[in-house]
């Protein structure tokens, strides 16, 4: 896979301004990322973070010491020094480049100050306890840099960075589209064992053809005028599975299943002409919330539904109910006709 590594070059600034440019064109023609001072003015305790975070994500860092130590922090010590201490602390593979003969480099461009002096010294000492060569000029530099890269490189690996396109190798794309099989796998495994535990009802709670009174609404107009009347009906619980059992083989909203539930309650009001007024136009029943929410509680502590699990559109806010294995088979029993047919042997 064609990956690029990020090489972070640290330096001091005027005095080495040819020597980073070769360094530079020498990183690019490896193809890999240059990052160093030119994104940022060393000396700005608020660039300090930004540096810090620049090093954090390169792969590879090299340091290029010459005839200055570089301006300092507060604490006395030089941008470079603490950009070098900050990578060896991460880990960073580091590679030091000293000037071969630093008595030849010219006056102008090393320190004057005796202070700063020994402490390039001691900085030297401490970066040339590692991976270091030395370097004559701009050329000779691009040229050890190149070299020294390429064996930091093949003893050190580092992620690097890929482009987007070209992250995923069809191994890995194979090994994802294994993964999301065996996860596959687990889910139905899940969803079996789950059913598995709910397949019978519990009997602890009332069912069968023990009864319920449920509260509703009779509205409607009725000699010319809107008319609304409470009441109760009363049902087994049997009854009310056989009702909305059918709709919730597959998953059901909730608005859905309490609308066909309404309907059934009408139709009963309308049969039953000794109790309900008669008569009336424009009719609705409408079963009341605590009603309603008597029914979902006493189906689900029976085992006989639970909520829906299909992914749905994220405008779609109702709640989807459905039979279990329990709640399918208790139906069954219930609706299914037996054949009256004997065989004769």
């Amino acid at each position: 896979m064609d990956r690029r590594y990020q090489v972070f070059i640290s330096s001091t600034f005027t005095d080495l301004i040819d020597e980073r440019r070769e360094v530079m064109q020498a990183l690019l023609e490896m193809d890999c990322l240059p990052a160093g001072m030119e994104l940022f003015p060393a000396g700005n305790t608020d660039q300090w973070t930004l540096i810090k975070g620049v090093i954090e994500q390169s792969d590879y860092y090299l340091v290029i010491l010459g005839g200055r130590y570089g301006s300092m922090s507060e604490e006395g010590i030089s941008f470079t020094e603490m950009e070098y201490d900050y990578a060896v602390e991460l880990g960073i593979p580091v590679m030091g480049f000293v000037p071969a003969d630093a008595d030849e480099i010219a006056v102008g461009k090393t320190d004057r100050n005796e202070a700063a002096a020994t402490k390039l010294n001691e900085f030297r000492a401490k970066v040339q306890t590692r991976m270091t060569k030395d370097w004559k000029n701009a050329e000779d530099l691009g040229s050890k840099v190149t070299r020294g890269l390429i064996h930091l490189i093949r003893n050190n690996p580092r992620p690097g960075w890929v482009r987007g396109d070209l992250a995923m190798s069809p191994e890995t794309r194979a090994e994802i589209a294994e993964l999301n099989a065996k996860i596959a796998q687990y889910e139905k495994k899940e969803v079996e064992s789950s059913v598995t535990t709910v397949a019978q009802i519990d009997d602890s709670y009332a069912h069968g053809q023990e009864n319920v009174e449920l509260s509703l609404k009779h509205k409607g107009m009725y000699t010319y005028q809107d008319i609304e009347e409470d009441g109760d009906l009363k049902y087994t619980w049997d009854e009310i599975i056989e009702v909305l059992g059918p709709f919730m083989i597959d998953e059901a909203p909730e608005p859905t299943l309490r609308k066909t539930f309404n309907n059934h309650m009408l139709s009963e009001i309308q049969n039953d002409a000794e109790n309900w007024s008669t008569g009336w136009s424009r009719e609705s029943a409408e079963i009341t919330d605590r009603a309603w929410g008597a029914i979902i509680v006493q189906l689900r502590a029976l085992r006989l539904i639970t909520t829906g699990t299909k992914k749905r559109t994220v405008s779609d806010k109702a709640v989807y109910w459905k039979l279990t294995q329990a709640g399918d088979d208790y139906l069954v029993s219930l609706r299914a006709v037996h054949s009256n047919i004997i065989k004769l042997s």
